[in-house]
């Protein structure tokens, strides 16, 4: 008898001892493969976040290194005659309107207004040859312009004015800085460096305007910088504090091509350039164009301010192309003294830098433009020289006729220190009517996607079916973005990450594109029959996390999700997505914005690779794989499940909104304008997809909402208010009142289960 109990020691000691320990459900020790079969192993080590993300960007680096290559399919340029060029270009003017927001029909409210106050006097001095004034004029119904002017002295026998120079000042300045006024506690190095640039133009009976743009300071308390305060809410909505700056420059053309016969020149520098530089490519009336300290190569368009994000800028236009819309008029590019910036990640506002352009990178952006209308120059419809530039190394600052306005003006203290006042206020005036603007339009929202939608038949589920694919294509290729790129072969690897009593977890690695990875977390039932398959639930981390973080133990919001699926019987997939190292995913959407991109336009084939390869394992029901995330993990439940139509369920828990007004609105505290994600807003989707929108995508698939009443990432008025037209869809439209539900609890920004796992159970299990 001791030498059974010897041998069955010996034998105990070698099962305990032998490769990785494992336990079955009974909890009888047994070992696990290191490797899934079918998969190569995965040899790294290091941060999933940090790998994936790293991945990611050279990937982009790539494909904004290669656009202009791509740009040539939106071109058909033609160059028989002027008017057909102009005709030849039409759609890639209306483009480059689109996508700065110029969408908004301007009224002929007449001439500019001359302001004055009790405090404030319209005019603001004189010289010689000028009167200087304050202004303002109308733009449409809730926006107005306000700037100088400077108007020529009348005299017996004048000529009529000649030339109206528009000139912008950069975001830095101020109009008073460009004449010379000095403004207590302002910066007036503008003035200096303008000066210095020499592009002014001396002419007799010249009439000036410079209108004052939104700065980048901080004011009012709000923690985003000024323009970023416009930005943010405007971009939901189709339209760009840049658009709306256009629009008040494009207002006084108005009034000056209806009222006088003078030739219109628009100037600026630094922020005022790239508005110049637009407003001319969009507008062919303005007759003379003066970019300064803004022409450049715009491939790094993802470091500048955030403020001057422009979505899909660069899949259609560089600077070069921009330029081609402004050819055969006169284009003068002067790069002396470009402003440069630095701005930090501060309160809730983005980073963002300028660096003044190399000469040599902005001759070859010019060369380029020559190249693409070299024939308007051959067939004699532009002068060789409608484009030139002027380095700094040839501008000689002389006589120049905002320098004599400067040197002549008199201005009394008193009026000066009223003028400081003026400014203060001119600018609040500004920023709240832009708001007021967007406001308007957030408001207005509702009736423009109704309007979108309106072709979306409900009346059959033929119909349905048949209407639907219009929206998910325009969801798919205009607002998330689609790269053309094909899926590689996943060559899986994987690696024994962890194994517990019930079940063992996996990372897995697949290819997904050229230099594009997915990672995740597989969890594996333990005990499974050969040939017996089991339902897949996707579960999804939140932003800042980590697929682990899914795991029992993981982090607290999540509540173990992934592990309790899986003790439930499910397999599980906790993919990495991209929404984590802060600034740094943040970067990566303003990558994929220059595209016409964003983060879900890699991560869609991330997921649609993952569950390709799930599919191929020989344990994976394969029509029903699910898909559950919290907080960012569920705004990815409204937005790939749509596109990734493998998916046969969706769970959005902790993030369901009346999404538009969550990120447009300024009124409420809970508004992402206020918040740190500054990557959160999507172009034009207010007026085409709010979440009761993406969950149409969604249907006929059972689609869930998991709402915790203390959760602050929403209001449950809202909430209800947004899944109340789900609720109508899926039971009136589709008769489906089963396959949408929602489950309010008493709780906060967490995973509940205890009616979501159910769910899973009805549509996975049955």
């Amino acid at each position: 008898m001791d030498y059974f109990k010897i041998f069955f020691l010996i034998l105990l000691i070698f099962l305990l001892s032998d490769g990785v320990i494992a336990q079955n459900n009974s909890g009888v020790a047994r070992n696990e493969p290191e490797v899934l079969v079918g998969t190569k192993l995965l040899t790294w080590n290091e941060n999933s976040a940090e790998r994936n993300n790293r991945f990611v960007t050279l990937f982009l680096d790539k494909k904004i290194a290669e656009s202009a290559k791509r740009r040539s399919q939106y071109w058909s340029y033609k160059f028989d005659n002027r008017k057909v060029y102009e005709n030849s270009v039409a759609k890639n003017r209306e483009r480059l309107k689109f996508i700065t927001g110029v969408r908004d029909k301007r009224k002929n409210y007449g001439s500019p207004e001359i302001c004055e106050t009790l405090e404030t006097a319209a005019l603001i001095g004189e010289t010689n040859t000028h009167k200087i004034y304050n202004i303002k004029w109308s733009v449409f119904e809730l926006l107005d312009g306000e700037g100088i002017l400077l108007e020529p002295k009348k005299k017996q026998n004048d000529k009529p004015i000649a030339k109206t120079i528009i000139h912008i000042p950069d975001a830095n300045a101020i109009p008073e800085q460009i004449i010379g006024l000095k403004i207590s506690n302002t910066p007036n190095n503008h003035i200096a460096t303008i000066n210095d640039t020499g592009f002014y133009t001396s002419v007799d009976n010249c009439r000036i305007i410079i209108p004052s743009i939104v700065n980048r300071k901080f004011s009012d308390n709000r923690n985003v910088r000024n323009r970023e305060f416009i930005y943010r809410p405007a971009f939901q909505l189709g339209r760009h504090i840049i658009g709306y700056e256009i629009q008040e420059i494009l207002a006084l053309v108005d009034w000056i091509k209806k009222t006088q016969d003078a030739i219109v020149r628009i100037e600026g520098y630094g922020d005022g350039g790239l508005l110049a530089f637009y407003a001319a490519a969009i507008d062919m009336r303005i007759d003379e164009t003066v970019v300064a300290g803004y022409f450049n190569n715009r491939n790094r368009l993802c470091d500048e301010p955030i403020d001057r994000n422009v979505f899909g800028l660069l899949e259609q236009f560089g600077d070069a192309e921009i330029a081609s819309l402004i050819a055969p008029r006169k284009l003068i590019i002067v790069n002396q003294n470009a402003p440069e910036l630095n701005l930090k990640t501060e309160k809730a506002s983005a980073p963002g830098i300028l660096i003044k352009p190399q000469n040599d990178v902005v001759k070859i952006e010019i060369e380029r433009a020559k190249k693409l209308v070299e024939p308007l120059v051959a067939n004699k419809i532009a002068a060789p020289d409608w484009i030139v530039f002027e380095p700094d190394e040839v501008i000689k600052p002389a006589g120049l006729l905002l320098q004599k306005i400067a040197a002549d003006l008199t201005v009394s203290n008193q009026t000066a220190q009223n003028q400081t006042n003026h400014i203060r206020l001119r600018n609040k005036r500004i920023i709240d009517r832009m708001n007021r603007h967007s406001q308007h339009l957030l408001e207005r929202s509702v009736l423009t996607r109704s309007e979108f939608w309106k072709n979306h038949d409900t009346t059959s589920p033929e119909k349905n079916a048949e209407t639907i694919e219009y929206y998910r294509n325009y969801f798919a290729k205009n607002i998330i973005g689609q790269f053309d790129d094909p899926l590689v072969s996943p060559n899986a690897r994987t690696r024994l990450y962890k194994n517990e009593s019930t079940h063992a977890i996996y990372e897995v690695e697949l290819d997904v594109f050229d230099g594009v990875i997915a990672y995740g977390l597989l969890l594996i039932p333990k005990g499974l029959a050969k040939d017996e398959k089991r339902p897949v639930v996707v579960c999804q981390h939140g932003l800042e996390s980590v697929p682990a973080t899914t795991l029992r133990g993981g982090g607290k919001s999540y509540n173990g999700m992934a592990t309790a699926l899986c003790e439930r019987g499910y397999v599980i997939f906790a993919p990495q997505n991209l929404y984590v190292l802060k600034d740094k995913f943040r970067f990566n959407q303003r990558q994929l914005n220059s595209l016409g991109k964003t983060l879900f336009s890699i991560m869609a084939p991330q997921h649609q690779q993952i569950l390709n390869w799930l599919r191929t394992l020989d344990f994976v029901e394969g029509d029903k794989i699910a898909f559950y995330g919290l907080s960012y993990g569920g705004k990815t439940a409204m937005r790939i499940p749509p596109l990734v139509k493998d998916y046969c369920l969706s769970i959005c828990s902790a993030d369901f909104n009346y999404w538009n007004l969550k990120c447009a609105s300024t009124l409420h505290s809970f508004s992402y304008v206020w918040k740190q994600e500054y990557e959160m807003f999507e172009f034009d989707l207010a007026n085409t997809y709010d979440y009761s929108d993406m969950a149409k995508l969604i249907a006929p698939r059972p689609f869930m909402v998991e709402r915790g009443h203390l959760d602050g990432v929403g209001r449950d008025e809202y909430v209800g208010f947004e899944f109340g037209k789900v609720r109508y869809y899926y039971d009136h439209c589709l008769k489906l009142p089963e396959h949408a539900k929602i489950h309010w609890f008493d709780g906060g920004h967490e995973i509940n289960g205890k009616k979501t796992y159910p769910f899973l159970d009805k549509f996975l299990l049955q």
